[in-house]
């Protein structure tokens, strides 16, 4: 198995950093990396972990679906990732929820401990670059997309958003999670949802 997640490591981060000139700093990000396979339909974290609250988190491989968990307010869908996406949940107060993963496909992540990786960043001045350029970057970028999403007035261009920010996934994820995406009302049945959208997209009803 640790043969397969340095496979995703290195497919991952070698074409952001030089094997030869940074390899201290690869074996550095390698040592402070933690992987996990997710199987399709199971979460990342027990109910209530707050583990992934100081974690930058990377999908290598699959889909996921991102939440936040509150008993109060239920669970809030914040954010799909593709392979590729980053996620850093900053800023998450005890009263937001707590964040988990719940894999849509088998799924490869990766966290990293952005403590220790602030550590690493004044040792290796060219993790601190990686940070900025790539994992801040690539994070501030998927949150920025489903923030344009939702200020979308129209239904008929929230769809036609989402199919151009997440290319094929709109026949592929569940449709309650599409429609908490497209931030249509869920108080309907995904049935009376796609004859309302039908209305917009004619062929949002054969995508099902």
């Amino acid at each position: 198995m640790e043969v397969g997640y340095i496979k995703y490591f290195l497919k991952v981060f070698l074409p952001l950093l030089d094997r030869k000139k940074d390899r201290a700093a690869i074996r550095f990000m390698y040592r402070h990396t933690a992987f996990f396979r997710i199987h399709k339909g199971k979460t990342l974290f027990k109910p209530n972990s707050s583990v992934a609250n100081n974690s930058i988190i990377i999908v290598a491989d699959g889909l996921v679906n991102g939440y936040l968990v509150n008993e109060e307010a239920g669970q809030a869908n914040i954010w799909l990732g593709t392979k590729g996406s980053v996620y850093i949940p900053n800023g998450f107060k005890q009263a937001d929820g707590n964040f988990n993963l719940f894999a849509i496909k088998d799924t490869i992540v990766f966290l990293i401990d952005q403590t220790e990786l602030e550590d690493g960043c004044e040792w290796y001045p060219v993790l601190d670059s990686l940070f900025n350029t790539y994992l801040l970057q690539t994070a501030i970028s998927d949150v920025n997309n489903r923030n344009i999403l939702f200020r979308l007035q129209n239904t008929e261009n929230r769809i036609s958003l989402f199919k151009r920010i997440y290319p094929g996934l709109f026949d592929q994820i569940p449709t309650d999670l599409l429609l908490s995406y497209l931030d249509i009302d869920l108080s309907l049945t995904p049935k009376q949802n796609l004859q309302i959208n039908s209305v917009y997209n004619k062929d949002i009803l054969t995508n099902f």
